[in-house]
Parts: C-alpha cells; structure tokens; sequence
C-alpha cells in the first residue's frame, strides 16, 4: 500500500512540474527602466506566472510560468494591453498614447 501511494505521490509531482514553461519575450518598443518595471510588474501579476525577467538593454525578456494557470498568449495580452509590443503583437493604441513620452518610440521607427 505504500508503494502505491509513493507512485501516485510521485506521478503527481512529476505532471506538476512538467506543466512549468519558460518562454522569451520580443520587446522591440521598450524604451527606458519606466518601460521595463512596467512590462515586468503586468507580467509578474498575472495569476501562474513564477519567474519574470526583463532585459532592458537587449528588448528582452524571459517569463516562467504554469501552463494549467495561464496560457502564452495571455501574458503577451497583458503587455500590448499596458501599451507595448511584444513578439509579433502591437501595442494597444489607446494604453500606447498615455505612455509617458520617454517610453514611447523614437519618430520614424
């Protein structure tokens, strides 16, 4: 009996772990330090998110997470919808326009 409770204690932990996905983050239209604290705390909010890391000067960034709590194209969400582009998604238009002016793109770019 305690074998079987061991194999299903073990399976249990084996399918929670694999359930953790890392995936980088493309982040072309951050600007300055303000851009990048902002992407990090919407990210690090979000419910299933363990691990943010944001690299300001390589428009980076890395975002662990548990797959059975929050999918991919939710965190992407959560950054176009406080006014940046990440990966292949543009900024939310009206969240891009009350960006403060330093964390807005350079015209012409």
């Amino acid at each position: 009996m305690k074998s079987i409770i061991s194999i299903i204690a073990m399976s249990f932990l084996i399918s929670c772990s694999s359930d953790t996905k890392t995936a980088e983050l493309k982040l072309d239209s951050m600007q300055c330090m303000m851009c990048s604290m902002g992407v990090e705390e919407a990210v690090a909010d979000l419910e299933g998110v363990k691990k943010v890391e944001i690299d300001l000067k390589a428009k980076t960034g890395k975002v662990t997470y548990k797959a059975s709590l929050i999918d991919f194209p939710a965190i992407e969400k959560a950054i176009t919808s406080i006014g940046y582009s990440v990966n292949d998604k543009k900024a939310d238009p009206d969240a891009y326009a009350n960006l403060e002016l330093c964390c807005k793109m350079p015209e012409g770019q």
